[in-house]
C-alpha cells in the first residue's frame, strides 16, 4: 500500500472540503444517513416496516440506484404480512461473528437470496425492489458503522489501484469483502495520523449537526469507518485522481501511471456492469409478462399447409397438425415470420413482446461478456 498516495488524496479532500460540503451534494449526508438510522433502528419494533422506513429515510442516495429501490422492497414485504420473516432475516444478517468477515459475507448473500425469494413469491415483476449485495453491505454500514464499512465497488477498485493495494477486492459475485475491509483498516491507520484532517471533519459535522438539529452528529463515527468510506467514495465520485497533485511525475512513474489509468477504467467498467445486472432483473420481469399462453387446441393458419390444429406445446415449441402432415414450429419466430397466423391478435402481440425481450437480453449478455473480457484484460 502506497501511503504517500493516500496522503495525496487526503490533501485533495482537505483542499476541496468547502466545495464538497456545499449545495445539493454534501458529503456529510453520509453521516446524516447513519445518524438517522441509529436514532430509529430497533429490530424488536412492533411495526418493523415503519421502523425500517424511518431508519433509511435519509439513506436513499446510498441505497437506491435509478429505478432500483430495494428499501421499498423491505417495506412492501412487511406491509404484505411477512414482518417476522423480514425481522428474522435482519437478525441473521446482524448476528455477531467475532470479526469473521468471510462468514459475514456469506450472511450478506444469504440475506439477499432470502429477501429476493420472498419478493418473487409476493410481488409480480418486482425487479425494482430486489436486494443487491452492494445494498446489504450498506445496510451493515448504516446499522453498525463501528463494525462495518460501506462499499461502492467501482470506487473501491479505483482507490485500490491508485494506492497500489496488493490484494484484489473484486466485484459482484467475485467480491472479496475481507480484502476490502483490510484495505479500509489500513487506510484508517493512515487517516488517524492526520489530526488536522480529523479536526476539519469534526468541525464540519458539528456545523451540519447544528444546522439540522442533530445533536451529536460529530460523535457517531468514533471508529472513523464512515470517513474511510467517504474518502474512497469521494475520490472516485469527484475524480480526485485527475487532479495535478495526484499525477505528479516526480511522485508517479510512467509505468505506475499506466496502471492507475487501467484501474480507473476498470472502475468505470464495474459501474457499467452493475447497470447491466440491474437491467437483467428488469428483463426477467418482462419475460414473465410476455410468457407464451397455452395454445394447445387452437387453430392456426399456415401460408402453404393451410389451416391446422395445435396438438402439442412445450413452452415455445408447438406441434401443429395439418391435413395429411404434422409440423413443428418455434415461437416467437413462427408468428413473426408469418408461418403461423391466429384468429386474434393476442398471440402476435405476445410474440412481438417476447422477441423484444429476447433481443434486449442478447444485447445485455453481449455487453456483460464484453465488459468481463475488458475487466479481465485490465487485471
Amino acid at each position: 500500500m502506497n501511503s504517500d498516495r493516500v496522503k495525496v488524496l487526503i490533501n485533495i479532500y482537505k483542499e476541496k472540503y468547502q466545495d464538497l460540503t456545499q449545495g445539493r451534494i454534501d458529503v456529510r449526508d453520509k453521516w446524516v444517513a447513519v445518524y438517522t438510522c441509529l436514532k430509529n433502528w430497533d429490530i424488536m419494533a412492533e411495526d418493523f416496516g415503519a421502523m425500517f422506513e424511518a431508519s433509511m429515510q435519509d439513506a436513499e442516495f446510498l441505497l437506491d440506484h435509478g429505478e432500483v429501490r430495494p428499501t421499498d422492497g423491505i417495506v412492501m414485504l412487511c406491509r404484505g404480512g411477512r414482518t417476522e420473516e423480514v425481522r428474522e432475516a435482519f437478525a441473521d444478517l446482524l448476528q455477531h461473528d467475532g470479526g469473521d468477515i468471510a462468514q459475514r459475507q456469506q450472511r450478506v448473500r444469504a440475506f439477499t437470496e432470502t429477501i429476493n425469494s420472498m419478493l418473487d413469491q409476493q410481488v409480480q415483476g418486482c425487479w425494482k425492489l430486489h436486494q443487491k449485495i452492494r445494498t446489504v453491505i450498506k445496510y451493515l454500514g448504516l446499522i453498525r458503522p463501528e463494525d462495518n464499512y460501506m462499499l461502492r465497488a467501482s470506487a473501491a477498485a479505483a482507490f485500490e489501484g491508485y494506492i497500489d493495494y496488493e490484494d484484489d477486492i473484486g466485484y459482484d459475485r467475485l467480491l472479496k469483502l475481507q480484502n476490502y475491509y483490510n484495505m479500509c483498516d489500513d487506510t484508517l491507520d493512515l487517516l488517524l495520523r492526520h489530526e488536522d484532517f480529523l479536526k476539519l471533519i469534526d468541525k464540519g459535522l458539528r456545523e451540519k449537526g447544528e444546522q439540522l438539529g442533530m445533536e451529536g452528529l460529530a460523535d457517531i463515527d468514533k471508529a472513523r469507518h464512515i470517513l474511510v468510506f467517504d474518502l474512497i467514495d469521494s475520490a472516485y465520485r469527484f475524480n480526485f485522481y485527475a487532479e495535478k497533485s495526484a499525477n505528479r511525475k516526480s511522485k508517479i512513474s510512467t509505468v505506475a501511471q499506466r496502471k492507475i489509468d487501467r484501474t480507473r477504467r476498470r472502475a468505470e467498467l464495474i459501474d457499467e456492469r452493475e447497470e447491466c445486472v440491474d437491467s437483467f432483473d428488469e428483463i426477467k420481469a418482462m419475460e414473465k409478462d410476455a410468457k407464451i399462453p397455452s395454445l394447445e387446441g387452437r387453430t392456426a393458419l399456415h401460408p402453404s399447409f393451410g389451416e391446422g390444429t395445435i396438438i402439442g406445446q412445450d413452452g415455445r415449441y408447438l406441434q401443429v397438425e395439418f391435413e395429411g402432415v404434422t409440423k413443428k414450429f418455434v415461437l416467437p419466430a413462427a408468428v413473426l415470420k408469418g408461418f403461423l397466423q391466429f384468429d386474434d391478435e393476442e398471440p402476435e402481440k405476445i410474440c412481438i413482446a417476447l422477441n423484444e425481450v429476447n433481443t434486449r437480453r442478447n444485447e445485455l449478455e453481449n455487453k456483460v461478456t464484453s465488459i468481463d473480457v475488458q475487466l479481465h484484460m485490465l487485471e
